[in-house]
Parts: structure tokens; C-alpha cells; sequence
């Protein structure tokens, strides 16, 4: 939730609807036998130095592609360190996020900035466990330099600003490369931003298994894309790579 009232999109009037229509009751807290509160352990992510990758040494190299790729598998999850972005352009980024998100809902929803890409709660949720708690904006790259579609808010198409993208490839090969399920726990004290770069290929690219013989069966990057949406917009969430298991 944002700190200024008037900046909210109505998640409350939307949750409250679907409550209405839902015979799942809303869980808000887990429980263990003697009625406490249960709170999930934390742990620590592997956190990986990038600067080995550029290393003249080749033995540092390898060990820190090592070191990703047992991430990668483990844990599905890793921070890094020593990645050539300045604290600055990250310090900018952030005031430029707060700068869009704090202006009103009225603005946000109707401006059509940003390509027309906001959006808020999840408009397909047929249950509460479906709900988002959450507000976004996408850039594509394909208009990043196009001025036309910041608004009053060209200062997010600053050069500077566009070229500390960072992109993370997730790779997969027969299931030895993981993503973890994305989740959040909402605070309802202050807000939380996030940011994220995707790196995707274009439709036509044909996504196989670098180990034979392969769980899944070839599929275009196109398939894919089409298959989430689906899914998402049928059961309220994604399916993914289980979409395209080899079938005998």
C-alpha cells in the first residue's frame, strides 16, 4: 500500500468483492497447534561476486560461473555483488519510482503513460488466495526511447537511467536450473518497491533442452507467452514449463 491515500488503485473495494463471491475464507495468519503465530524461518541467499566473471585469471571465472550455476540449482535465487551499477543511478531509479507512484490513482490509471502498461490487483483472481497486493508499470524496450510515452514523466527515459538495466537469463535444462515461486508478505505500514529487467527472445525462437533426451518437448518463445496468458487469464495463475512435458 502507498503512503499517500489518494495515490492507492481501490485493491481493498476489489479483495472485498471477491470475498463476497468466495466460499475460501481469506487466510490472514498461520497457526500452529497451540494457536501461535507460525513465522517462517529466514535464511541467508548465496551471494555471488560478479567481478570474478571479468577477471584475467580463468580459474576465478569458472568459479564464479560455478558458483551461479549451483545457485541456479540449489536455490533457484542469488544476490550479487560487485556488479558495475553505480549507487547513484540506483539512488536515481528509486526517486524516479516514488516520483510515478505516488502520483494519484486518477493520473495512473487514465494518462495512458508508459504505453498504457499499468496495472494493479490481478483482474482475472476468481478467489482471494489469487488476489495481487500490488501496482506496476512496464517498460518495454521497444519504446524506452520514445518520449512520447513517459507523460510528465520523461525524466524516466534519461539515458543514463535506460542503460543501468540489468538483465538476468534464466536458463533451464531438464529441470537441473530452478525459478522460485515469487512471493511477498504484504506490510501494512509501508510500501515496498521492486524492480525488475526481463531479457526475453523474440516469438519465433525455438526453446529447447541443452541435455538429451529432454523432459520437455520443443516450443517457440511465441507458444510459451501465449500459454501464461492463458493460463493466468483461465486459472488466475501461471503453469509454465509443466505445460510442455514430453508426452509419450
Amino acid at each position: 500500500m502507498m503512503i499517500h491515500s489518494n495515490s492507492n488503485p481501490p485493491l481493498l473495494n476489489h479483495l472485498g468483492q471477491l470475498l463476497s463471491l468466495s466460499h475460501h475464507p481469506l487466510e490472514t495468519t498461520i497457526c500452529n497447534g497451540d494457536g501461535g503465530v507460525v513465522i517462517n524461518q529466514e535464511c541467508q541467499l548465496p551471494l555471488i561476486d560478479l567481478s570474478g566473471l571479468n577477471s584475467p585469471d580463468e580459474k576465478d571465472k569458472l568459479a564464479c560461473a560455478a558458483a551461479i550455476s549451483r545457485a541456479s540449482s540449489e536455490w533457484g535465487f542469488f544476490q550479487v555483488i560487485n556488479h558495475g551499477i553505480s549507487p547513484e543511478l540506483l539512488k536515481k531509479m528509486r526517486k524516479e519510482q516514488k516520483l510515478l507512484f505516488e502520483t494519484s490513482f486518477e493520473n495512473k490509471a487514465t494518462c495512458g503513460l508508459l504505453n498504457n502498461s499499468y496495472r494493479w490487483g490481478n483482474p482475472t483472481a476468481t478467489t482471494p488466495k489469487q488476489f495481487s497486493w500490488s501496482e506496476a508499470f512496464h517498460i518495454p524496450l521497444t519504446r524506452i526511447s520514445d518520449e512520447s510515452c513517459y507523460g510528465d514523466f520523461t525524466s524516466l527515459s534519461d539515458d543514463r537511467i535506460c542503460s543501468g538495466n540489468v538483465k538476468v537469463g534464466e536458463a533451464w535444462s531438464n529441470d537441473v536450473y530452478k525459478s522460485v515461486e515469487h512471493k511477498v508478505m504484504a506490510n501494512g505500514k509501508m510500501e515496498r518497491y521492486s524492480i525488475a529487467y526481463f531479457l526475453c527472445p523474440s516469438y519465433e525462437t525455438l526453446i529447447g533442452s541443452c541435455r538429451q533426451p529432454s523432459v520437455y518437448r520443443n516450443f517457440t518463445f511465441g507458444e510459451f507467452r501465449k500459454q501464461v496468458q492463458e493460463d493466468v487469464k483461465k486459472i488466475g495463475h501461471k503453469v509454465g514449463l509443466p505445460r510442455f512435458l514430453q508426452t509419450e
